[in-house]
């Protein structure tokens, strides 16, 4: 197309100086025809030229644009990993409070080891003097070999209705905690004691403590 245009321009230029120079045939009539192809010459240079410079508006119009760079996707996030399910027994350990004001008594363990049942629980002193035992835990035993002990926590087995009491050594004494020190406010004493176990079938357990609630159907562990 611009050559086309330039050959166009070549043409009305050579007309144009053909007038000038006054080569263009037919001479009688050459002023006037010279007039006429200069005023025609003109008007196609300033065409052409028109021409041209829309032909290469046009041209820069049609190159492409860069092509902008492509947006990179964002990585992916990970989604989080959902808390696991706690499972039976990994609840909060079951506490109470009884008729001692200020006392807390905790589950910690009821776990089965062979033919017997061994049970933790912690005693947490938030009053605001101190906690003995004595005879508290011994549920009427005045034995002198009972004080300051826990002899007095039983297991009852509902399925089978059937009450464990703490096992007793060759001597009589409790095979539980004994001598136990007063509790300081503010501190706390973790207890034991064992019992015979129920049967294999049973796998829940009620937990009785002097002065306290009872604990219902406490998982026992293995």
């Amino acid at each position: 197309m611009i050559r086309v245009l330039y050959l166009i321009g070549s043409i009305a230029s050579v007309l144009l100086t053909a007038c000038v120079l006054d080569y263009f045939p037919y001479r009688g009539r050459a002023t006037k025809r010279c007039d006429m192809f200069k005023r025609r010459a003109i008007a196609m240079r300033v065409g052409v030229q028109l021409l041209l410079v829309l032909s290469l508006l046009v041209a820069c119009g049609k190159k492409e644009s860069p092509a902008p760079a492509p947006t990179p996707n964002p990585a992916p996030v990970p989604a989080p990993n959902p808390a696991p399910n706690p499972g039976p027994g990994a609840s909060a350990l079951p506490s109470t409070q009884g008729e001692y004001p200020g006392i807390t008594v905790t589950i910690q363990e009821v776990k089965r080891v062979s033919n017997t049942v061994t049970l933790k629980f912690a005693v947490m002193n938030q009053s605001g003097k101190d906690f003995g035992f004595g005879y508290n835990f011994t549920e009427g035993s005045m034995s002198m070999a009972d004080q300051g002990s826990i002899v007095g926590v039983h297991l009852v087995d509902s399925l089978n209705k059937k009450s464990y009491a703490v096992m007793r050594d060759s001597s009589g004494g409790c095979i539980c905690s004994r001598n136990i020190a007063t509790i300081a406010p503010g501190s706390q004493a973790v207890l034991w004691a064992k019992f015979e176990a129920p049967p294999d079938d049973v796998q829940k357990i009620s937990v009785t403590i002097p002065h306290f609630p009872p604990f219902e159907d406490v998982p026992i562990s293995r």
